[in-house]
């Protein structure tokens, strides 16, 4: 009976602490969705974690942006684990891991009913940048691709279309592991629906094209002014 109480204690402390975490800077359009999270979304563990859930589940056409600029503790398991899942029974997930700045790990995985969880893309260091955001996208015939914010890391990876229902985040395996990050926020930027009804659907391949540009640009110069020197 004791014994109960305590865990029943535990599991209302658990759950009360999570009611405080809430999404903030919520704003909805037609066509977009965006919210952000403090730095304590990441300290959840596994088992509970947040959930940010959409009125209507979005489907096929969409891209999300990441913006991570959470500051974590000097640890090589700090980490913050993001999931897009699709609405139940379906037990489909993308799911993202973004370590702490000892290495910056990063892992995109795919979960899926006939396949089960499979990594498509892993990275031991420099994986992700503060800087940069981060882009999962899918569109009709196109598949998923995402990029890192410096590179597209998945192309076009066929998954038979994803509809994104929620978007779940935690950064401890078990609730008895030390808290991961210690302060700033992650910010999600979600833009749906035909392509040419928002403009900027468009804006984080733009961005991509540019750097690769620049980069070009830079790196012709660069051999000029040795071959002039």
């Amino acid at each position: 009976m004791f014994s109960s109480l305590i865990l029943f204690a535990f599991i209302f402390v658990e759950v009360k602490a999570q009611a405080a975490i809430s999404p903030k800077n919520i704003v909805k359009t037609k066509n977009s969705e965006e919210f952000v999270y403090t730095f304590q979304a990441s300290n959840v563990d596994r088992r509970h974690p947040l959930e940010y859930s959409f009125s209507n589940p979005i489907k096929t056409n969409w891209q999300l942006t990441i913006q991570n600029n959470l500051s974590y503790y000097n640890s090589n398991d700090s980490k913050t684990v993001i999931r897009l899942k699709e609405p139940p029974p379906s037990e489909k997930f993308i799911e993202l891991v973004m370590f702490s700045e000892n290495t910056k790990k990063f892992w995109a995985a795919v979960n899926t009913n006939e396949s089960g969880y499979i990594k498509v893309y892993e990275r031991d260091s420099d994986g992700w940048s503060r800087e940069s955001p981060i882009f999962v996208s899918h569109a009709n015939n196109q598949g998923l691709t995402i990029t890192n914010g410096k590179r597209i890391i998945i192309d076009k990876l066929s998954i038979n279309d994803f509809t994104i229902g929620s978007i779940s985040i935690y950064g401890k395996d078990s609730a008895n592991d030390s808290n991961t990050t210690y302060s700033g926020e992650i910010s999600f930027s979600l833009i749906f629906g035909n392509p040419s009804d928002s403009p900027l659907y468009y804006l984080p391949l733009i961005m991509l094209v540019g750097i690769g540009g620049t980069l070009v640009i830079l790196l012709i110069v660069k051999k000029r002014d040795k071959v002039s020197d």
